[in-house]
């Protein structure tokens, strides 16, 4: 019976020694070899991460395609996931709804406006409404559409870049040649930019609410906002206090997130008003990236301006 004993001891033995080392290679895969989790709250967040990472990073940006990233709100499996997340990189400014309303780990937290404070404007009148019969009332706040200034989606990609490498030491390499491949295809924005500026400054807008300060003020541009609601019907008081706006300033642009209807143009034209509609890319554009969008975009706005220029000047 010995032997038979010290079979059955060996085989023992070795049955836990299997189930140990299994063991040990799932908690690896549930540690350190899965992707690490980075969740983000808007598209141009996006474009900068899938822009510095490989395989070795998971990105998650929860927001449908159909949804407006900024009052957008996240259902329960949705919360359980970002909570658990390994990075949840966020835009500051107030930008999503749900970033407010949710209780996220700090430690996990970043907020990339932190990393260009020196640059941020607020605008005194941000939002006005009423309250009951009461008066009219304004709040400040901070616009939050810092990455149409590419020079400061850089600096967003700056901040991004060392939080990423904090998290996966051993990816460092690989992400900082990343950020200057990223940097270097930032270029012509900038070059585009520096063209508008030159050939077209000092030019006064017109904007339904705060989102193209940071471009207007890339292009030595003013912005007038007229507190209309986005992609709502204006009222009879929004005309009039065009009209109010239009005999004290008489602007002659337009800059409107989506394009807006025939009715809507027409009317604004009658005011002396030409629009031009500028994507803010908040959301994935459905062909190309943000560099190719914001390149289009751009050489249209070129366009754009030079034929007002045209029209506006007197023949000779």
């Amino acid at each position: 019976m010995q032997p038979v004993l010290k079979v059955f001891s060996l085989f023992f033995l070795l049955m836990i020694s299997a189930c140990q080392s299994k063991t040990d290679e799932v908690q690896q895969q549930g540690t350190g070899e899965r992707p690490r989790l980075v969740v983000v709250v808007n598209y141009p967040l996006q474009f900068i991460i899938e822009s510095l990472v490989g395989p070795e990073f998971q990105i998650l940006n929860p927001v449908p395609p159909d949804e407006n990233p900024e009052i957008w709100l996240p259902g329960d499996a949705t919360i359980q996931t970002i909570q658990q997340a390994d990075l949840i990189i966020t835009n500051g400014a107030d930008f999503a709804d749900w970033v407010k309303k949710l209780s996220l780990p700090r430690s996990k937290v970043l907020r990339t406006s932190l990393a260009i404070k020196d640059a941020l404007i607020t605008v005194p009148d941000f939002e006005v409404h009423r309250h009951g019969t009461g008066g009219a009332h304004s709040h400040a706040g901070t616009v939050a559409f810092f990455w149409l200034d590419p020079r400061l989606m850089a600096r967003q990609a700056d901040a991004i870049a060392e939080r990423l490498i904090n998290l996966d030491p051993e990816s460092e390499k690989e992400i900082r040649a990343n950020l200057e491949k990223l940097k270097v295809s930032l270029k012509p924005l900038n070059q585009q930019l520096d063209q508008i500026q030159e050939g077209y400054p000092g030019l006064h807008w017109y904007c339904r609410r705060p989102v193209y300060q940071y471009l207007a003020k890339r292009c030595d541009w003013t912005m007038h906002q007229l507190h209309w609601k986005s992609n709502v019907k204006p009222n009879l008081e929004d005309w009039e206090q065009l009209k109010s706006l239009q005999e004290q300033q008489n602007i002659s642009l337009m800059l409107c997130e989506t394009e807006p209807g025939q009715e809507l143009t027409k009317r604004l034209q009658e005011q002396g008003i030409s629009v031009f509609t500028l994507n803010p890319l908040t959301m994935a554009p459905t062909q190309g990236d943000y560099v190719s969008n914001m390149q289009l975009q751009l050489i249209h706005l070129q366009k754009f301006l030079k034929q007002q220029q045209k029209t506006s000047s007197p023949e000779k």
